[in-house]
């Protein structure tokens, strides 16, 4: 399944005024500068390794570039990357606005506006792109991330600014709110999103100007965050969350049926290694110490270790998780487990990795897992669509970035 599709560049003009000299002066090339936003900074890692993940690809290609972060929090994310310049501009606007403020009216008098509003806007006269990364942080849960949208278009439209959104998943979101924010994003040179319901929703209000590809790991190199190794016994390993878990009764349905999971590998293979990893730090930790107690065996792997060594997983390994970029990642090298979701907004993360993943998907409460299902043993392999997603994931990237070399910009 392929809608792939980009929007037509808007010329930039620069109003050059002659100099004066008796001699030609050749000043040199001015360095890019570009706006990134993400979620980063929570931290989770996954909406981190994708921040990652396009700044080194930036830095790749223009070594010099002025690179400037929007993140939810920047003196983490300032913890996160090196030589980036972390603000949290547009996402303290965006909640400042709410569902009602009206970005025209706050940017109309430049004589009362604050200094945030001042940097901001001294910013955007020097920048060559604004780029929302991509990620499940803009939807109707968290209706004012909506605004990040707006924003983006306001300031790529008032500054002629080349503006991109790649890899988003925007549900839950209803035809009402999808309809306010495509007069936004009819501005935008790309929008990219990752599930097909995002795409369907959208596709309603801009025909042919919305592309569907998938998650924007595939935009880099797998080997920077995962690779296989070699081992002896399997590892059972777990990537665990209770976020918008509904209540006692399905957290105690999700827990039985990981302790159900653990016992038998134990069983199984006694002695062997079961590792918690540990993707949010302050969230992951509460599902890890109630099976701790029960289970003593099972060692965290810190979020601290993850980003500065990578994973590393074997074929002999099996999986259990119910986080988005764990299952992704998993999956990048050919491996499958199973996943839990109790809840529309992971049904839908988890129905858009169907096309690359070849996991269970377990809906909680209705189905359970089935052991012989889970050990049956299986070697690598990659779904037919894994490779064309992950080509024009790809070819996205350059497209924005490299292709052109930013020509139409200068």
């Amino acid at each position: 399944m392929n809608f792939f599709g980009l929007f037509p560049s808007s010329e930039k003009k620069e109003i050059v005024e002659t100099l004066q000299m008796p001699t030609p002066i050749h000043n040199p090339i001015p360095k890019k500068t570009f706006y990134l936003v993400s979620a980063s900074g929570m931290p989770n890692y996954g909406d981190d390794i994708l921040t990652r993940g396009w700044i080194n690809y930036i830095k790749n290609i223009y070594p010099d570039a002025i690179i400037y972060l929007d993140a939810v929090d920047p003196l983490v994310a300032s913890n996160l990357y090196e030589d980036v310049n972390c603000v949290n501009f547009l996402w303290q606007l965006a909640q400042a606005l709410g569902e009602n403020g009206s970005i025209e009216d706050k940017f109309s008098d430049h004589s009362v506006l604050p200094i945030r509003e001042r940097l901001m806007s001294e910013i955007f006269n020097n920048t060559d792109s604004i780029h929302l990364l991509g990620g499940g942080y803009i939807n109707e849960l968290w209706a004012a991330n909506l605004r990040l949208i707006e924003l983006v278009s306001y300031f790529g439209k008032k500054n002629n600014i080349l503006t991109y959104a790649t890899g988003l998943g925007l549900q839950p979101l209803s035809e009402e709110k999808a309809s306010q924010i495509c007069q936004f994003i009819e501005s935008y040179f790309c929008f990219d999103v990752r599930d097909y319901e995002s795409y369907r929703v959208l596709e309603k209000f801009l025909a042919g100007k919305i592309s569907f590809i998938g998650d924007d790991y595939f935009c880099f190199p797998f080997s920077d965050v995962v690779s296989l190794v070699e081992k002896e016994t399997p590892v059972l390993r777990l990537c665990l969350h209770n976020e918008f878990s509904e209540g006692d009764e399905n957290e105690k349905l999700f827990i039985e049926q990981v302790e159900i999971a653990i016992s038998a590998f134990i069983q199984r293979f006694p002695g062997s290694l079961i590792r918690f990893y540990e993707f949010r730090p302050g969230s992951d930790g509460y599902f890890y110490k109630r099976l701790k107690q029960k289970f003593p065996i099972i060692e965290m792997v810190f979020f601290e270790t993850i980003w500065k060594h990578g994973l590393q997983f074997s074929t002999k390994d099996y999986f259990l998780s119910t986080r988005f970029h764990f299952q992704l990642i998993v999956s990048s090298v050919g491996l499958s487990g199973t996943s839990f979701y109790w809840s529309e907004y992971y049904k839908n993360k988890f129905d858009s990795l169907k096309y690359v993943s070849d996991w269970s998907f377990l809906n909680l409460g209705e189905e359970q897992l089935d052991l012989d299902s889970f050990f049956e043993i299986r070697g690598p392999s990659f779904l037919i669509d894994f490779g064309r997603v992950e080509r024009e994931k790809k070819f996205l990237a350059n497209r924005l970035y490299q292709s052109t070399n930013l020509q139409h910009l200068s």
